[in-house]
């Protein structure tokens, strides 16, 4: 565990939610009944009304009671926040490296549920909510989870809603009178009646009237005079003519001090920063923001043991509207960009204290610098980058890996984050031999993209079926199940060796480096070239450093190497050097499911590429282009990619990237229920992969054609191409392909009615599951296994050993627990018919690794 609390961590207490809390909710009982009805049963609730309503101060409130339940209060105040805003700052929450670590997290969907679903808090969503962001993410992340959404408008969604409308006429009064400290209302009830009326019932109106009472020591009765002599004040918003009243009644510094944070983009502050704009000193700043406190127009809160300060939105956009009538709101804000900066570089040092700070003050930053980037101020986005980068390992160890690569899409030529593309996690494949000889044999050039970080070619997108082989007794049960024929009539004549792998080691960097440790002596090379103001040094050494990470598999770290230094290329205007970056960022990013980021990245990249008449560049972005719209689900779009890829490398000749094409392009065209045109696609990849003595991609393109003459229901045809491809996958020693093909071979042999080889194939793929420790796999398999063995009464007792394993491991998985009532039932059925089961000699493993050796014999 980390040993700092993010402040967007779970509160445990009522005082450490991110908010106010209210004095005695008044008048609010029965919304209070409403939505806690909803949250006991874990369900969302919408609360929308007009600002100032007082959603904020009924969700405190309950939420001041959930905290002290064991998930806590997860409370975030968002500002037209994307979904990957979210994604990230539950990871900050629960400090989950796998989310924050990702630039472009919305591949964390899944990671992002399960931790929520695991720890149970109740979640608050404040703010200018997006209705079709927050639906997905509580659909996708939050089910089954007590959710508060908190919204002016009425959104549109799968959760309840209550409109929270102004207070009836008693409650109002007695709010008045609890924040104005009226002891007896009956002696100045007929006063705060006629207030409370022009005031129109409004809380934030009420009670920003009752702080003014209290700090100028007036009556009612002399409020109400003032009241009268705002011009236009009966038609005028209750809260503002409060706020107006309230902001007379300051003196002129209390005056300057909320306007000055009107202007500092999100309205927020810390005592230090504040007193920073200010110029004053931060104790002096506190006293005096205490009165501000009082009077109702500042909320206070605490961030790392600190005071922090912020506006209701009522009186930010009164502060700025202030500001920009009087032409101040530009200076004040030019003033506080200023402040900010010197802020960050005071923080950017690698001490806890310094990194509390920076998090503290990161939202208020990040406001900063998307203004700046707004106003074409780059230098003083790229003063921000700076700070970060220097603050040691700040970015990483705290969560802003996301917020990283923003800051530097503000100081580029882009000014909007990457757009989000919610994909599920799956985690990176590793290199296999035949891929390493392909980048070993390309034609040299000087570390190109993809002899940096080249890609194994993608999984099929979804699961295939598999299946074969024999059980003698199972078949006893059926006779209608014939023996499988014999594995050698489908043994490939073909026996072409493996590719032997190329030393890769002359492709190391051209000093020669032998130091134990070559990132650490980069990265030391690299403050020194800063230092030195040497712009294309930082940047060469800014590739090393990414090459480097790459081959540590530092993946999400070089994406953020790769992003700083296609900001310095950009900078030079240096086009070689943008598309190289480009087409690193974008594989890298493909390979860790960063599919937002890939396609900004390959299209601005093939753009480029045609101009600069790169073909082979334009072809592998392509290739990629196809890859990330297969993660996405696009496949037609992925077809279309890949088939570009494809013209181009017949168009050079190049039949190695031809053979990859077409084998991804078969796989995209599957996936757009095209299964003869695939079926097409990987004969062609077939007879290259042959000639160029590619064994293992032989495999899997025999297992694609398996896959495809299975859509087409030719279940025959598929089972030998699938057992072609297990046998492929045991010559190359391919384990993960051997347990595909074994799983693909159990369906197949299903789907064509011979149960025995089916049950036997699965048994043989459960021995490697449980060989490799994969806990998702065994109880997948064992389920998929068990389902065929209760079909047979005989088979019982070994399905229910089967299933008692599965439980061991999953005892919540649902298909486990309706397979062991059944087994119950079928059990008892087959006792009462006199059945004789067969007996159960060993364990699960035991049963799966006796049918496995029928593979090695």
């Amino acid at each position: 565990m980390p040993d700092f609390t993010p402040h967007e961590a779970p509160a445990r207490t009522a005082q450490s939610l991110p908010v106010m809390l209210p004095g005695k909710l008044v008048g609010r009982d029965a919304q209070l009944a409403q939505v806690y009805s909803q949250l006991k049963n874990n369900k969302p609730v919408l609360v929308y009304g007009a600002a100032g309503t007082g959603k904020t101060a009924l969700a405190a409130t309950l939420a001041s009671a959930y905290t002290e339940l064991p998930g806590g209060v997860v409370w975030f105040n968002l500002n037209g926040s994307t979904l990957e805003d979210i994604l990230v700052r539950v990871g900050r929450a629960y400090h989950v490296p796998e989310i924050t670590g990702s630039d472009t997290p919305s591949g964390m969907v899944g990671a992002v549920a399960s931790t929520l679903t695991s720890h149970k808090p109740l979640l608050v969503l404040d703010g200018d909510l997006q209705a079709d962001i927050v639906a997905d993410f509580v659909r996708r992340c939050a089910d089954g989870l007590p959710v508060m959404l908190l919204s002016r408008n009425k959104l549109e969604g799968d959760w309840s809603g209550l409109h929270l409308e102004n207070l009836d006429e008693d409650p109002a009064m007695d709010l008045f009178a609890q924040y104005a400290g009226i002891a007896n209302l009956a002696d100045v009830q007929d006063d705060v009646d006629e207030l409370a009326s022009i005031l129109d019932y409004n809380p934030f109106a009420l009670t920003v009237a009752a702080g003014t009472l209290r700090i100028t020591k007036q009556t009612p009765a002399a409020y109400l005079e003032l009241l009268e002599k705002i011009p236009s004040s009966a038609a005028a918003e209750p809260p503002l003519l409060a706020l107006t009243l309230g902001f007379r009644g300051l003196n002129n510094a209390l005056q300057g001090l909320l306007l000055m944070m009107g202007a500092t983009f999100n309205g927020q502050g810390s005592a230090e920063l504040l007193s920073m704009i200010a110029g004053a000193p931060a104790e002096t700043l506190q006293q005096v923001m205490l009165v501000l406190q009082n009077a109702h127009l500042i909320e206070r809160f605490q961030r790392y043991d600190m005071p922090y300060y912020r506006l209701h939105e009522i009186t930010r956009s009164f502060a700025e509207q202030w500001l920009s009538g009087s032409g101040q709101l530009d200076v004040l804000r030019n003033k506080a960009e200023n402040a900010i900066l010197e802020y960050a570089r005071k923080y950017s040092a690698d001490t806890p204290l310094a990194h509390n700070k920076l998090a503290a003050e990161m939202e208020t930053i990040m406001a900063a610098a998307r203004h700046a980037a707004d106003d074409g101020e780059r230098d003083k986005v790229n003063q921000l980058v700076v700070s970060l980068m220097q603050a040691g390992d700040f970015v990483n160890e705290r969560g802003y890996v996301y917020e990283l690569v923003q800051l530097r899409q503000f100081a580029s030529s882009f000014t909007v984050a990457f757009p989000a593309y919610p994909q599920q996690p799956r985690p990176p494949e590793d290199m296999d031999e035949d891929e390493m000889a392909e980048m070993a044999a390309s034609p040299a050039q000087p570390r190109t993209l993809w002899d940096t970080v080249e890609n194994r070619p993608a999984p099929p997108p979804r699961e295939v079926f598999d299946a074969e082989d024999d059980d003698d007794d199972f078949d006893d049960d059926f006779e209608d199940g014939d023996d499988f024929e014999d594995e050698d009539a489908f043994e490939e004549e073909d026996s072409a060796a493996l590719l032997e792998l190329e030393d890769l080691d002359d492709e190391e960097d051209e000093d020669g480096d032998t130091d134990a440790d070559p990132l650490t002596r980069l990265q030391m090379a690299l403050r020194q070239a800063r230092q030195s103001g040497n712009t294309e040094h930082q940047v060469a050494l800014l590739m090393q450093i990414g090459e480097q990470q790459v081959q540590n598999q530092m993946e999400n770290e070089a994406i953020a190497t790769y992003s700083e230094a296609l900001g310095v290329y950009e900078s030079l205007e240096n086009q070689e050097g943008i598309l190289h970056t480009l087409d690193t960022l974008s594989t890298l990013e493909m390979k860790t499911e960063n599919s937002g980021a890939a396609v900004l990245h390959a299209t601005r990249g093939l753009s480029l590429a045609e101009s600069l008449g790169d073909d082979e560049t334009r072809m592998h972005l392509y290739r990629t282009l196809g890859d990330v719209r297969q993660q996405q689900g696009e496949s037609g779009e992925g077809v279309r990619a890949f088939s570009q890829a494809l013209e181009i490398a017949r168009q050079r000749g190049d039949n190695q990237n031809e053979a990859i094409i077409l084998y991804r392009l078969g796989y995209a065209q599957l996936d757009d229920s095209d299964p003869s045109t695939a079926s097409d696609t990987w004969e062609q990849a077939l007879q290259l992969f042959k000639s160029q003595g590619k064994r293992a991609y032989e495999g899997r393109v025999m297992g694609g054609l398996g896959t495809a003459y299975g859509e087409l229901g030719r279940w025959l045809e598929a089972i030998n191409f699938h057992t072609s491809a297990l046998h492929i996958a045991r010559e190359v020693n391919n384990t993960e392909d051997e347990a595909l093909e074994l799983g693909n071979l159990g369906r197949a042999s299903m789907e064509a009615n011979q149960l025995g080889q089916a049950v036997l194939r699965y048994r043989q793929a459960l021995h490697l599951a449980y060989r490799t420790g994969d806990r998702e796999n065994i109880v997948s398999t064992i389920v998929d296994l068990v389902r065929l063995l209760v079909m047979s009464k005989r088979h019982l007792l070994i399905a229910e050993l089967l299933v008692d394993d599965a439980a061991l491991l999953e005892p919540n998985d649902r298909d486990v627990i309706k397979l062991k009532d059944r087994i119950v039932s079928e059990k008892a059925l087959a006792q009462a018919e006199g059945v004789e089961f067969l007996p159960v000699n060993g364990t699960a493993p035991d049963y799966a690794a006796n049918a496995y050796q029928q593979l090695e014999s």
